[in-house]
């Protein structure tokens, strides 16, 4: 029996590597509030977060190179946790642990869970580098 499917492989790829990419490139834009930090840590010591200077640096270098990782899709399955952890942080921080009122950050966390998931896909520097490995090795 041959099954059709709704929407060709190839369109399915893209698509996927349309919303890494797009996911990566907001993250990323999250991520250059690094150059102008005081707000944040600011906000961070006036809610006793501990380290606040060290949180603050750590979220803001991973959402920015998480972000151009993730619009690359080089080291998905690596850089995607790290970026959960941070979205978990914002919840946590700006919506008091409620899924519902961070809700963007929670999306976000879904997203990245599904990038971990599946990886970079196809249309990856991720699935490139494999696929040279692969030939170079037959």
């Amino acid at each position: 029996m041959t099954s059709k499917r709704l929407i060709p492989l190839a369109v399915e790829e893209i698509g996927y590597a349309l919303v890494r990419v797009f996911a990566g490139f907001f993250i990323f834009r999250y991520g250059r509030e690094l150059f102008n930090i005081d707000d944040l840590l600011k906000f961070l010591t006036d809610i006793r977060i501990p380290f606040p200077v060290f949180t603050g640096y750590a979220a803001k270098i991973i959402e920015l190179a998480g972000g151009i990782l993730l619009m690359l899709g080089l080291a998905v399955r690596w850089v995607t946790p790290l970026l959960m952890v941070v979205m978990w942080g914002v919840i946590y921080t700006t919506a008091k642990g409620d899924i519902f009122e961070g809700e963007v950050a929670f999306l976000y966390f879904l997203l990245f869970a599904a990038f971990f998931f599946k990886g970079g896909g196809k249309w990856s520097l991720d699935h490139w580098i494999r696929s040279r490995k692969t030939a170079k090795l037959q």
